[in-house]
């Protein structure tokens, strides 16, 4: 059968649109969405050298296959505004080059369908001829037999129209022409094929095609289509069959391939048939996976933002059989954990363009990677990878970091059209198009600056971050305060049990009860004890929880447990116990002061010496020095003796 009639140049283009494999086998999916198709089954040989679509859809005539299946352009025209019949579906296959799709990536494909529609055909001539090839009008080899029983004509002139008495005409049932008694002048023959009773099958001979594109033999390069119509020997009830045969050798060597040893987090680390699978779930125009339980509040907006799908979508491999459904992060098993407050609804209403959907903020990275970015889907099925839309190139630092922590699902229901909004390949959007820069300006605001929904979402990310990161330093800088105490509690205690000269004098002075303090008094607190707010939420403090420290970002609180030991600022030393107060003196004042009288020790943390140390290690050294200096009581040398041996001394001697 004669197809095709494109340049060669235009032809090897077009066949190298789709990249990888997945997404241009993925357009056979498409294709049996647009045929109204309910239930879609794909089978992969044992081997992988061929794979097989067979869909319950309206099917195909063999007319309808060499108009619209193998015309170059020929869905574009044809379908660009229209639905499909039954289930009103808006077309997925806008481009009309779609049979070329899987060109690069195997031998041939054979097409096996039927379809109860007529086929319809005007055929004017200037005169009369005795005989007219009616099989060579049709552009479909058919059987002559088999088209005088399926065919009808009607001939009439022009001008009034006057129908030519079916008399005078008849066609030969052995050579397919029609033959005319006489010379009506010009006439209109009116062909009406009823296809109930015929079935084809074709083969697209792939191979010999790109070679011929290569040769740029215009004159052979549609001679590559062969075609069998035969008689049914019942009505049809539609639905085609389409195999891919010959499988080129990088193509089954990806799908054999093995998944990676130790630890798999990402897609690409599974084996070649699960990353078809996966792909294939994420692409196509099919349902949503049942959300988890953390999830499940999302269903409602996915039930808004969704688009018809196809009921069913099987694949198969050996005895491997399963039902595809479309996965989202938020729904697998192992997904973080989802706040409400990370959740930024997408409502879209502008123009001709209407656009729902989500986009999801996490504490931590989001894994598989895959799932990175925002599925933007047009009809149901995904274009391109997820995407920032360009956001990636304007951010720096913890805002772009950001970017890894979010995910999403935007569905166009209206506006981006196929055909003017989308490139060859359905990979990417022409930016040109006003409703793609409708819908860029509502995903991240126009500028520099990134807004829109996904500036709310990187705000929300990166207020939970900066939250917990100033939680966490709260928590930890009284850790740090509370152990620097037990270090110093528990050199003291050592220095007592040891027994000798440094003993006797701690134990001397813990009897004192006179007061050693000055101007520390009288400074302003340092801000150790428990803050009012941690990142600009108040805090509330609590006891005996089951957690050091909760954020309630809804109500923009933080409760912290006092009753945990880090935020004891008590100092036992040996059976005497002091309270740590903590003070912003100045770098002349004394680093510490010790008041018997309060028990109470006073640490400056204005003095010089803060500059040179961490936290920690300035608390222990302004206790060991106030108490070494207090204990030894004018001696220097014993002084010197027991700060060092206080300092040295820890409860972690591995930190």
């Amino acid at each position: 059968m004669s197809v095709g009639g494109v340049d060669p140049s235009i032809l090897r283009e077009l066949s190298g649109v789709y990249k990888p494999f997945i997404k241009a086998f993925k357009e056979l999916v498409s294709n049996a969405y647009d045929a109204d198709a309910a239930d879609v089954s794909i089978e992969f040989a044992d081997n992988f050298t061929s794979a097989t679509i067979s869909d319950d859809g309206n099917g195909m005539s063999p007319f309808e296959f060499r108009s619209d299946f193998t015309r170059i352009g020929g869905s574009s025209r044809k379908w660009s505004k229209g639905t499909t019949p039954k289930k009103k579906r808006s077309r997925i296959g806008n481009k009309g080059i779609g049979f070329l799709a899987l060109a690069r990536y195997c031998d041939r494909m054979v097409v096996t369908s039927s379809s109860p529609r007529q086929f319809k055909q005007t055929y004017p001539v200037e005169e009369t001829s005795p005989s007219i090839d009616i099989v060579s009008v049709l552009g479909v080899p058919i059987d002559p037999q088999l088209l005088n029983k399926v065919c009808r004509f009607e001939v009439t002139r022009p001008g009034k129209r006057p129908k030519v008495a079916a008399t005078n005409y008849k066609l030969n049932a052995n050579t397919g022409r029609l033959d005319f008694k006489k010379d009506f002048g010009p006439v209109d023959i009116a062909i009406t094929i009823d296809c109930k009773r015929l079935g084809f099958q074709a083969t697209l001979d792939f191979d010999r095609l790109l070679k011929l594109a290569d040769s740029a033999d215009l004159e052979k390069l549609s001679d590559f289509t062969l075609i069998e119509v035969r008689e049914l020997p019942r009505e049809s009830k539609g639905g085609t069959t389409v195999s891919i045969e010959g499988l080129k050798s990088f193509v089954k060597r990806e799908l054999r391939a093995d998944r990676r040893k130790g630890f798999v987090r990402n897609v690409a680390s599974r084996s070649g048939f699960e990353q078809v699978a996966w792909h294939l779930s994420r692409c196509t125009p099919i349902g949503y996976a049942t959300a988890s339980d953390q999830a499940g509040h999302l269903e409602a907006l996915l039930e808004d933002a969704s688009p018809p799908t196809l009921d069913k979508l099987t694949l198969r491999h050996g005895e491997t059989e399963r039902e595809l459904t479309r996965p989202l992060y938020p729904f697998e098993p192992d997904a973080a954990t989802l706040y409400k407050d990370m959740i930024t609804e997408v409502d879209i209403n502008e123009g001709g363009l209407v656009a729902k959907g989500f986009l999801l903020g996490y504490e931590s990275v989001v894994f598989p990677a895959e799932y990175r970015g925002v599925s933007i889907r047009v009809r149901g099925v995904a274009i391109g990878d997820p995407t920032f839309l360009g956001a990636e190139f304007l951010l720096t630092g913890a805002h772009k970091a950001a970017l890894s922590q979010i995910t999403g699902e935007i569905n166009v229901m209206s506006g981006l059209d196929a055909v003017d909004a989308l490139n060859p390949g359905r990979e990417d959007f022409y930016e040109e198009s006003g409703d793609f820069l409708t819908l860029r300006r509502y995903f991240r605001g126009d500028g520099e600056k990134v807004g829109g929904y996904l500036g709310r979402t990187i705000d929300a990310v990166l207020k939970r971050s900066q939250a917990r990161s100033s939680l966490n330093t709260t928590l930890s800088r009284a850790a740090c305060i509370r152990r620097a105490m037990d270090d110093v509690s528990a050199g003291v205690t050592h220095l007592m049990t040891d027994g000798g000269k440094q003993a006797r004098a701690i134990r001397e002075m813990l009897k004192s009860n006179k007061s050693h303090s000055n101007g520390l008094v009288s400074a302003k607190p340092a801000g150790f004890d428990v803050p009012n707010k941690v990142a600009g939420m108040a805090v509330n403090q609590a006891r005996r929880r089951s957690e050091a420290a909760a954020i309630d970002y809804e109500k923009a609180q933080v409760t912290i447990d006092v009753s945990r030991p880090e935020w004891d600022n008590g100092l036992v030393l040996f059976k005497r116990r002091f309270d740590v107060i903590h003070k912003k003196g100045t770098a002349s004042q004394p680093i510490a002061e010790i008041d018997f009288k309060e028990d109470r020790i006073l640490v400056n943390w204005g003095h010089a010496a803060k500059l040179q140390m961490d936290e920690r290690g300035f608390l222990r050294t302004a206790l060991a020095w106030v108490l070494a200096r207090t204990a030894a009581d004018g001696d220097a040398d014993q002084m010197m003796e027991m700060a060092i041996t206080l300092l040295s001394f820890t409860t972690q001697p591995n930190d």
